[in-house]
């Protein structure tokens, strides 16, 4: 039978944090939890095959299923990111690049042995989940799980299934009836994808896939973080908890996609909170996007904010490049309090697809950045006049060479405790190489060792879910919030007060006095302040494009289509690569009613690859050629 491992046996996973002296910390091994191929079970011609009561007997066994549904998940993880990516307009192929990766990159005919154009990964994944929630169901009434257990475990796997079938509906339609299918039951042979054994579901185009998963998370028993001790495992101080689907975030991206602004604003709002509510220790750090407390920069205090060092702003030689640290760290509060969910490979059961597809030391190099988002990031202006974004390529200053006291030219490792970590890409003898994915396997890692490709598959973070809810809150009129998440924060955009008050008298200063889920308090005081010695959660927040020193966007007239077009060029700029691309530039083109939103995007790509982008264009321009054919 087959295996899907979720934490594997003897899991050893180099972890690596870089702090000011550059130590390399701990090797740790991950719990191994294995369950068994849901389609073999239920296939009486397979052979030993299990019956349900022998699998599905009692709460260990549910956990393992559970854990087992995610190690089918970390299958899709690199077509998740070819397809949201290199479909779009931020990633493109390198000479070395398959044929097959050429076809979506190109919007190109898929050839029928395409891998990547072949959507059996996520349909195996939606009907093991389906097996569970059916089993799951059974057991509670046979009284072998009680009503909590059930619950949780249940509300967990048909969340994993919702985030696979908004993945199929994204990419793929069967041109005939208009959609893909859609099973709640599970059925026999669906690795194979076998569409006659779906003949009698009904196929459902995108936007109706959106409402149908929408109604069935909002009626999810439970929605809340998994806390269960027998589902969390504390290793080296490494939280399982987050490699489980954040389901709030996942109610509010369908929100999203909906139309329904408020409740998308709503569910990011709640896990903005969450700090407050559930984490005492962090209420002005967790997912706030806050600055530098200590203003050193330092990669180990700097909550991966990026900039120059003190009092050196203009100083090209003092950069601080922080920001990418959130790809390299962990086990640290500056992680926690970006990340929401991470899945991890490891070396000795399922090594990172990643390093085969970006890495050119130990892999293939068949993806990089496009010129187009190298341009993105290039152009942006900061604060200090300086072209250039921290999050593309922004490393040590070219044709200058560091020595240390002794006399001794940099290594590599000096430059990064001088200078940070390059950014979402690095340059390898002239070569753009996305690094997002294999910093741990990079030479920036202490202790690099080719051998070890264990790696991450980062999901979703905190600037996403901001980038999120500023697009749901301008699109429900507050478009001063919005521009405050994007630019640089809510003191900044807030100042207001009394204009009778002492200017001493804080109580309606830096706060946006709106009712949930708008109320956002930023204030700060003083002993000598009205109030004094004050400090609300969101006196940190600085804002997605003042945390790498960027200048504000300026908006000139409709402020709603600005800022929703600002956001979407944020997007690009925070979150490339990281599979969010695709998705974005459907919702959008969707909800403007306009194709070439996302039609002109990958033209320009291709353009300035030299590439027949207008025929994409074209071709692109109509809404059936956004989808791969479900044959």
């Amino acid at each position: 039978m087959g295996e899907y491992i979720f934490m594997k046996t003897e899991n050893i996973f180099k972890m690596k944090r870089l702090n000011k002296s550059l130590t390399a910390l701990t090797t740790w091994v991950l719990l191994s939890v294995f369950a068994t191929s849901c389609t073999d079970i239920l296939n009486p011609e397979a052979e030993d095959a299990l019956t349900p009561q022998q699998v599905y007997r009692n709460l260990d066994d549910a956990n393992t299923t559970l854990r087992g549904i995610y190690g089918k998940l970390m299958d899709c993880a690199p077509q998740y990111v070819v397809l949201n990516e290199l479909r779009a307009d931020l990633m493109d192929v390198t000479n070395n690049a398959d044929q097959s990766l050429m076809e979506i990159s190109w919007h190109e005919t898929a050839s029928a042995d395409n891998e990547w154009a072949d959507p059996s990964n996520f349909f195996s994944l939606i009907n093991t989940c389906n097996d569970a929630a059916v089993n799951f169901k059974l057991m509670y009434e046979e009284n072998k799980i009680n009503r909590e257990d059930f619950n949780v475990r249940y509300s967990e796997a048909v969340a994993v299934r919702t985030w696979a079938y908004l993945q199929v509906a994204l990419h793929f339609s069967d041109k005939e009836k208009g959609g893909v299918p859609y099973f709640t039951n599970p059925i026999d042979e669906v690795d194979d994808l076998n569409l006659s054994a779906l003949e009698n579901v009904p196929y459902l185009p995108l936007e109706v896939m959106v409402d149908t998963l929408l109604n069935t998370m909002v009626n999810l028993p439970y929605k809340s973080k998994i806390t269960d001790e027998s589902l969390i495992t504390t290793i080296s101080t490494f939280n399982s908890q987050y490699m489980y689907i954040d389901k709030e975030y996942l109610l509010g991206e369908l929100y999203l996609w909906n139309g329904d602004y408020y409740m998308a604003a709503s569910s990011f709002k709640n896990i903005m909170d969450r700090s407050t509510t559930e984490d005492i220790n962090n209420p002005f750090d967790r997912y706030k996007i806050p600055f530098d407390a200590s203003a050193t920069l330092s990669a180990s205090t700097s909550r991966y904010n990026s900039g120059y060092a003190r009092y050196y702003g203009n100083d090209r030689f003092s950069i601080r490049n922080n920001w990418p640290y959130m790809f390299f760290d962990i086990e640290t509060n500056n992680y926690y309090n970006e990340w929401l969910w991470v899945l991890y490979f490891d070396q000795i059961n399922e090594q990172s697809p990643f390093i085969d597809l970006f890495a050119k030391e130990g892999g293939n190099y068949m993806l990089k950045p496009s010129n187009l988002a190298i341009e993105n990031w290039d152009s942006q202006v900061q604060q200090n006049s300086f072209k250039g974004d921290f999050r593309g390529y922004f490393f040590k200053p070219e044709g200058y060479t560091w020595y240390d006291n002794d006399g001794n030219e940099y290594t590599v490792l000096d430059y990064v405790s001088t200078f940070g970590l390059p950014g979402s890409y690095d340059i390898d003898n002239g070569d753009p190489v996305i690094m997002k994915y294999i910093y741990d396997y990079s030479q920036y890692s202490q202790g690099f060792d080719l051998l070890d490709k264990s790696g991450r598959w980062f999901l979703w973070r905190a600037a996403g879910m901001h980038l999120r809810y500023c697009e749901a809150a301008n699109r429900d009129g507050q478009h001063r919030v919005a521009y405050a998440l994007l630019n640089n924060g809510i003191r900044a955009n807030f100042p207001g007060s009394d204009p009778d008050a002492a200017d001493n008298d804080y109580t309606h200063k830096h706060q946006t006095e709106l009712p949930f889920p708008y109320n956002f308090d930023a204030r700060s005081t003083s002993s000598g302040d009205i109030p004094p010695g004050l400090r609300q959660p969101w006196f940190r927040n600085i804002g997605l494009r003042n945390r790498v020193s960027l200048s504000n966007y300026q908006i000139e007239s409709d402020s709603l289509s600005e800022i929703e077009q600002h956001i979407l060029e944020e997007s690009a700029l925070e979150l490339a690569f990281e599979g969010q691309r695709w998705s974005d530039l459907v919702r959008i083109a969707i909800r403007n009613g306009n194709n070439s939103i996302l039609a002109d995007k990958v033209a320009e790509k291709l353009n300035n690859a030299g590439l027949d982008g207008e025929a994409v264009r074209t071709k692109l321009q109509d809404r059936n050629n956004w989808f791969l054919p479900l044959e």
